[in-house]
C-alpha cells in the first residue's frame, strides 16, 4: 500500500526504515522525555503490524512548528511535548478518512480525532478521546493501543447509486454508526444506501 500524500510529511528512504514511523526532521532536536515516547511508539507499531497503513502516514510534531495545533497555556513551557498523529487511509480511494492524535506532556496524554488540516484537538471531547497520567512511556504504550484499537476498528462506506454510478456516499465506524467523512452530496434524506461495502478494519 502506497501512502497518503501530504505536503507536511516526507516518506521514510531505506535507510531510515527504523525510524519510518513517527519520523523526525534532521534539524528536530528531541529531549529525553519526547525520544521515551517516540521509542515506544515506533516499537509498538512495527512489532504489533499496525494493519493497512504505512509508517509515512504517521507524524510526529514539536512545539513551535507551524502545525503544533495544540498551544500552550500560561505558565507552561514547550519541554517533554510532543504531538503524535497519524491519518486513518481509505485504501480504495487513496484519501484520509480520519485524522488521530495524542498530545503529550511530562505527566499526561490528551488523545482524540483532530482537526486535519490545524491538528487541533475538539471543543468537546468525542467516542475515541483517551487520557492518561503516568510516565512518558506508559502513557506511550496507552497511545499505541489507542492508535491500534482505532486503526482495527470496522469502517464501512454507504453508497447510492444513480443510473448504476455512485451518487453520494458516507463512510462511517461499522460498530457504532458514528459519521467519518461523506461526498458533497449531503445523504441524510437520501433514504437507506444501495450498497454497503467494507473499507478497512475488523469484519463486522
Amino acid at each position: 500500500m502506497q501512502p497518503l500524500v501530504h505536503d507536511h510529511r516526507r516518506g521514510p528512504t531505506l535507510d531510515r526504515m527504523a525510524e519510518g514511523w513517527f519520523a523526525t526532521d534532521d534539524d528536530d532536536e528531541v529531549d529525553e522525555a519526547q525520544q521515551a515516547v517516540l521509542d515506544v511508539l515506533r516499537a509498538r507499531a512495527s512489532s504489533d503490524h499496525w494493519p493497512m497503513i504505512d509508517p509515512a502516514d504517521t507524524s510526529v510534531e514539536f512545539p513551535g512548528t507551524y502545525n503544533y495545533g495544540y498551544p500552550l497555556q500560561p505558565g507552561e513551557t514547550s519541554f517533554g511535548k510532543v504531538l503524535a498523529w497519524l491519518d486513518v487511509p481509505d485504501p480504495e480511494r487513496r484519501s484520509s478518512l480520519l485524522t488521530v492524535g495524542v498530545y503529550f506532556t511530562e505527566t499526561d496524554m490528551r488523545g482524540d480525532c483532530l482537526h486535519n488540516q490545524m491538528l487541533t484537538l475538539p471543543a468537546e471531547p468525542t467516542h475515541l478521546a483517551v487520557i492518561q497520567a503516568g510516565t512518558s512511556q506508559q502513557m506511550a504504550h496507552r497511545a499505541a493501543g489507542w492508535f491500534l484499537d482505532i486503526l482495527r476498528r470496522p469502517i464501512v462506506r454507504y453508497e447510492w447509486l444513480r443510473a448504476g454510478r455512485v451518487y453520494a456516499h458516507r463512510c462511517l465506524f461499522a460498530d457504532s454508526g458514528h459519521g467519518l467523512v461523506e461526498g458533497r452530496v449531503r445523504t441524510g434524506e437520501l433514504g437507506p444506501p444501495d450498497r454497503r461495502i467494507h473499507v478497512r478494519g475488523d469484519q463486522p
